[in-house]
């Protein structure tokens, strides 16, 4: 019995699972978030060699292959590929931008499109023999547009106009207060040392408010759907036709109608379906290939009962 290790790695959670080749999961981890963007290189080395080391340690043997999908890698060379062969045994390593775990969880190998919306967001499109294009994720500095970062960024802003009299009347003031247990004066501090996870993990207010019928938070959701939705005419453009754009992160997981407003602003050559798996899964899917195993159905079935049975 051979043994594989995959990981999916965020701006909030790395999620990382040892199973064996029929796909059941023999354990699993989970730790913050380590792009490169928010963390630095030498912290995205040193976590994630000592989650390979500790899912190492759990396998009878050696795992034969370890994937590794981690956001902002194709904008921030890491090195970690060379790093973790000199530090472990595991014989195939192969790490990369999450796009391609995202894809492949839904559609195994065939071409097609990857969307994350999440604490960041982009698109990846996959073509046979072409170079991965990744469109959008440019960082929180830069371009993250739809995303939770930015809708729970963009919602402070309108809250915090609010307070000062720049902006009109919103629920989002009383909302990030009871959010974060004080008035938004007082969580300044808070706010500015938590950072982008942080800021991130209050997208949900942005959504109660919305729901509430607060037209600035409605308003905020249409522009951001608008913005994830302009990723699938740029990757029309890659493709003479037809092509599949999976959803998937925890903003499209939590609020599926978000996930439903992208859809129907989308490209009319996009087929977009929400993903039923979680990201790790395809990580799992790269890492059994890379192995020489082809998941089917049946790694599908047997890795979603193992790992919703396997505690973290």
């Amino acid at each position: 019995m051979d043994y594989y290790i995959g990981i999916d790695a965020g701006g909030t959670k790395t999620e990382a699972v040892l199973t064996d080749e029929t796909g059941r999961v023999l354990r699993r981890r989970r730790q913050p978030g380590c792009n490169p963007m928010d963390i630095g290189i030498p912290a995205v080395r040193e976590q994630i060699l000592s989650l390979v080391r500790e899912l190492s340690a759990s396998a009878p043997q050696t795992p034969v292959s370890l994937y590794g999908g981690i956001a902002g890698l194709d904008r921030i060379d890491v090195g970690l590929d060379p790093f973790l062969r000199a530090r472990t045994e595991i014989p195939l390593i192969r790490t990369e931008d999450d796009g391609c775990n995202m894809i492949s969880g839904m559609l195994g190998h065939r071409d097609g499109c990857g969307m994350v919306c999440g604490t960041g967001s982009s698109l990846f499109a996959r073509i046979e023999g072409e170079p991965l294009v990744h469109i959008g994720g440019l960082g929180y500095l830069i371009d993250t547009g739809g995303s939770g970062f930015e809708l729970a960024r963009d919602g402070l802003k309108q809250a915090y106009r609010h307070l000062d009299g720049r902006g009109e009347a919103t629920l989002l003031t009383e909302g990030f207060s009871e959010a974060l247990h004080k008035d938004l004066k007082s969580a300044f501090a808070d706010i500015y040392q938590g950072g982008r996870p942080f800021i991130a993990s209050l997208a949900h207010v942005v959504f109660a408010c919305a729901a509430a019928g607060d037209t600035v938070s409605l308003s905020l959701l249409e522009d951001g759907s608008s913005r994830l939705a302009e990723l699938t005419y740029a990757a029309a453009k890659h493709f003479g036709g037809a092509f599949t754009v999976v959803m998937n992160g925890g903003i499209f997981r939590a609020y599926p109608h978000y996930a439903e407003a992208v859809r129907k602003k989308a490209a009319s050559a996009a087929n977009m379906i929400l993903a039923d798996v979680p990201a790790i899964y395809g990580a799992v899917v790269e890492a059994l290939w890379q192995g020489g195993v082809t998941a089917d159905s049946e790694t599908r079935r047997r890795f979603l009962d193992s790992f919703a049975h396997t505690a973290e």
